[in-house]
């Protein structure tokens, strides 16, 4: 069995008006939180280019694989982080929510902004087979919406591949959305414990769970949790990240 260790994280965008909670005064803890995830593979959402460059030169270990949402270079991104020891990146595909989700910028009717989601396909180490990975933020206004996302997202996915679904869903986990990712054939990962993931700059772990990973039937969870520890004064965004291990099985000879 190959043990991958995944993480999810809404890092807050750094053009956000937060006060105390600004990104140049968050971005080293930032850094140190997805360190201490130790992580093989992160899903980050809310990431404009100068946070990802930032964090890049942190977590030099790892390859990002990115693409703005206004135009596939500028506004928010959803980031793959891939670490080189684990494999290698051999394609990649973002897609916007909408009904021309290979032209950048695509939007749903009604939607403030460009939603998107990003799939990395990764050829593991050891000739473990290969494993997509897919950081998405969904839709914050319209439950609607994010359902039809969830729908689209869901027929993207090569089924013959394992898939590991990463992200700020803006959703609970007994939603419409989930479910629909479970038609798909995805499962939800249950962290330990009753941690919510929303926090909103509080530190508080009693808000909502919105912040998912999401296995294909090809992986095992092994444990999961969601990671409220504090690595310096200010707090690292408004959400507490998700980790999990998991295996999966050898490919078939």
């Amino acid at each position: 069995m190959t043990r991958l260790r995944v993480a999810t994280f809404n890092i807050r965008n750094g053009m956000g008006r937060d006060g105390w909670n600004v990104w140049p005064l968050r971005r080293a803890t930032t850094a140190r939180t997805i360190v201490a995830l130790a992580a093989d593979i992160v899903g980050l959402q809310e990431v404009y280019a100068f946070q990802q460059r930032y964090l890049e030169r942190q977590l030099s270990g790892h390859r990002f694989v990115a693409a703005g949402r206004t135009d596939g270079v500028r506004g928010e991104r959803c980031p793959v982080l891939v670490r080189s020891e684990v494999g290698r990146v051999v394609s990649h595909r973002t897609i916007w929510f909408g009904a021309t989700p290979d032209v950048p910028g695509s939007t749903l009717a009604g939607a403030s902004f460009p939603r998107i989601a990003t799939t990395v396909r990764i050829e593991l180490e050891d000739d473990a087979g290969c494993v997509d990975v897919t950081s998405t933020h969904l839709d914050e206004a319209s439950a609607e919406r994010r359902r039809q996302s969830a729908v689209q997202l869901s027929s993207s996915l090569d089924a013959d591949v394992p898939q590991i679904v990463l992200g700020d869903l803006n959703a609970d986990p007994d939603s419409v959305v989930v479910d629909e990712l479970c038609r798909a054939g995805l499962e939800p990962v249950s962290p330990i414990g009753s941690v919510g993931t929303e926090h909103r700059f509080t530190g508080r772990t009693d808000g909502r769970r919105i912040d998912h990973i999401l296995v294909s039937r090809h992986l095992r969870v092994v444990h999961a949790e969601v990671r409220t520890t504090r690595l310096g004064r200010a707090l690292p965004s408004d959400h507490w990240p998700v980790v999990a291990i998991l295996e999966l099985a050898p490919p078939a000879r």
